[in-house]
């Protein structure tokens, strides 16, 4: 079964690769069909526009198509203002790149714009004068964004809302790794800064992850070529988890005061189980959202046990007895378990959300297919 699992790993590369492959060959056949002087161009266009989901498609292709239209207009320009004389024409490159470099630098999709101003002045006569090479190049650029376009609806058409969602289902453990070893740390009085480190590092790049497939969700749904939720709640509450276990690492960071290490350490265990608890479940899933809301019972029970057991500490004044370090790191742990318990319950209570967007679909092709059963 070795193979089989490699197939479905490398699927979606497949179907991506094939989508290129059709989108490529179906814009240079209609940029030579119509006679463009540099077919080859729609093809390029095409290639670099699809993408792994219709969302990143469409960003893209607004980006390129804006960047190519500055890019002609501008080069065109440069180009009839300055003539043949190769001088002028270097002077014109230079400044142009220049000024559309530094505007692109904020946006680095933009970058078309650049190249397409530079081939247009250094363009050649016999593919006519600047102004009809700005337009041919305009034509060649809308045939490859359109055929791309197309090709991502109705080749293995793939949207980013499952994407996002198996994205979140198989990044989840992590943040349940991530508390779990912070609250041995807190048992032990043990702090391993390495762990912490690189377990926050792949948080940090898998929320980089999603907040680019929610833009992408986003993008889909305003293109009325999805039905997906607004993922910024759950992409928040995910945000928010994390930061609230960074404030848990702050508290950890030096063993706890061992005037109450004994009276915490059986609820941070219960918490520990619990949260492991879920780590596995999360795991078992392995990027399948459509399992049931996780009990977050136990939980709940563990922290608000330590809550207790903080506020009996802080009710007898035992407090006063210790180091105003000491003492923070409490407060500031009692925080960090509350805020805790609320984060993971949002997140678990956003199970919904992810199955939502694991089940989106394009609208009007629903409507379609309804009218043609019809």
């Amino acid at each position: 079964m070795t193979w089989l699992g490699d197939w479905r790993e490398s699927k979606p590369r497949v179907r991506q690769a094939v989508k290129t492959t059709i989108a490529a060959c179906l814009a240079y056949v209609i940029a030579d069909f119509l006679g463009l002087p540099q077919a080859f161009w729609a093809a390029v266009v095409a290639i670099f526009i699809t993408q792994a989901n219709i969302g990143a498609s469409l960003g893209l292709a607004l980006d390129w198509f804006l960047g190519s239209l500055v890019g002609a207009v501008v080069g065109g320009a440069v180009a009839v203002l300055l003539g043949h004389s190769f001088p002028l024409r270097l002077a014109g490159l230079a400044a142009t790149v220049l000024v559309l470099a530094y505007f692109a630098a904020a946006r680095p999709q933009m970058r078309i714009a650049c190249v397409n101003a530079a081939i247009i002045i250094l363009g050649t006569p016999v593919f006519g004068t600047p102004l009809a090479s700005a337009v041919i190049r305009m034509i060649e650029v809308v045939i490859g964004t359109v055929v791309a376009i197309l090709t991502m609806l109705l080749v293995y058409p793939s949207r980013a809302g499952p994407a996002l969602a198996s994205h979140v289902s198989r990044t989840l453990p992590l943040y349940f790794q991530l508390t779990s070893d912070l609250l041995t740390m807190a048992l032990t009085g043990r702090y391993d800064e390495t762990a912490v480190a690189t377990t926050s590092a792949k948080i940090r790049a898998a929320i980089t992850t999603n907040a680019a497939l929610g833009q992408q969700v986003q993008t889909e749904v305003a293109g009325f070529l999805a039905d997906s939720p607004n993922p910024e709640a759950l992409l928040t509450a995910l945000r928010r988890l994390w930061h609230t276990e960074l404030m848990l690492a702050r508290a950890v960071s030096s063993p706890l005061p061992a005037s109450v290490q004994p009276r915490l350490r059986d609820g941070l265990q219960e918490l520990r189980d619990a949260v492991g608890a879920l780590r596995v479940d999360v795991s078992e899933a392995d990027g399948d959202v459509r399992g049931a809301t996780p009990d977050m019972a136990a939980v709940e029970a563990a922290i608000a046990k330590l809550n207790g057991t903080v506020a009996s500490i802080r009710d007898s004044g035992e407090l006063r007895n210790m180091s105003m370090e000491d003492a923070i790191r409490l407060m500031t742990l009692d925080f960090a378990l509350e805020q805790l318990r609320q984060n993971l319950k949002d997140v678990a209570n956003r199970r919904h959300e992810l199955v939502k967007l694991a089940g989106s679909r394009i609208p009007w092709r629903r409507q379609l297919r309804r009218l043609l059963q019809a």
